[in-house]
């Protein structure tokens, strides 16, 4: 799908680049989901912008890139994918900027979660943007609420995932894992913030003829840093949560070894007995006697009703 806005703050939503029928003097915005290698060719041929960018795979900054030309601005960076799964997934956005117009490049996932959250904060029907660079600017805030619910999102987790700890006197190795996928998408949150914050930093450099987009994404690199910090925040609790559930899964196997060695101690009393009088040896005296075997049985229970009391003592039976 392919969706324009026009300089008439109208939006259009055709389903191949041959339905182009403006020119880009008409356009702010051209976004495009899920382009195919055949739509990349015919946009670039249109409105003769330099696609190499998307051909940049072995440079050594993997996650991000940024091309500056005397006509052309390119750049691109990886973003999580939140969905139903438990683990995100990292998504490439590739963003041109020629001629006045903005050519965004995302997958229908990502375009699906920037589009629910425009829908939920912002009235855009209402929003008149003056130039392609206030609806840029307007595009990078976007991204930002994006990073700040991803982050509320991995922060809501470990607050319920600790709360579900406290509760639970199950523990198991699903309640480790669990951490290490929490850990992970906030790796991946920290990973690409910064990729952006480094984009953002670059388009700062290139010196806009508008001042109030540079301060626009000045603010931007200001909420970004407190998200950065909460990042941080989410890792340690997460430090915190894995030493506190190691504690208490060393706890319960402390209370299983502590139930095995009261079992062994009160068994292995009557087995000595029982073993004693279960030696093939003539010369054993008790043998003879008349109540030698409920004698020997009495010794036995005995044997198990002290140890049982001893460890009572001890505290080590409620």
């Amino acid at each position: 799908m392919i969706e324009l806005y026009l300089k008439s703050n109208e939006i259009k939503k055709i389903n191949s680049i041959s339905e182009i029928n403006y020119k880009t003097e008409d356009l702010f915005n051209v976004r495009i989901i899920d382009i195919t290698e055949k739509q990349l060719f015919e946009i670039a041929t249109k409105f003769e912008i330099d696609t190499s960018i998307f051909n940049q795979k072995e440079d050594i900054e993997i996650s991000s890139h940024y091309q500056k030309t005397s006509d052309q601005l390119s750049f691109t960076f990886s973003i999580p994918n939140y969905n139903s799964n438990t683990l995100f997934k990292e998504e490439k956005i590739f963003i041109i900027i020629k001629k006045q117009v903005v050519f965004y490049f995302l997958s229908s996932n990502i375009d699906r979660n920037f589009l629910n959250l425009t829908k939920t904060r912002y009235d855009f029907s209402s929003i008149n943007f003056n130039s392609h660079l206030e609806h840029f600017a307007f595009q990078i805030g976007i991204i930002s609420d994006y990073y700040a619910d991803l982050t509320e999102i991995i922060s809501k987790k470990i607050k319920q995932f600790y709360e579900n700890i406290l509760n639970s006197k199950k523990f198991n190795s699903t309640a480790l894992d669990l951490i290490m996928i929490l850990n992970f998408n906030n790796l991946l949150i920290k990973e690409s913030i910064s990729n952006f914050q480094r984009i953002l930093h670059l388009l700062i450099q290139n010196k806009f003829e508008e001042k109030t987009i540079t301060n626009k994404i000045n603010l931007e690199l200001d909420d970004i840093a407190g998200i950065s910090d909460h990042i941080q925040f989410n890792f340690d609790r997460l430090d915190d949560l894995k030493e506190n559930l190691n504690s208490k899964i060393d706890l319960e196997q402390n209370k299983i070894f502590r139930t095995l060695t009261i079992i062994t101690v009160c068994i292995s009393l009557p087995t000595l007995i029982a073993g004693i009088y279960g030696m093939n040896f003539k010369n054993i005296p008790e043998l003879d006697w008349r109540y030698g075997y409920p004698i020997a049985i009495g010794f036995m229970i005995l044997s198990f009703i002290i140890a049982i009391i001893y460890f009572k003592i001890r505290k080590w039976i409620k």
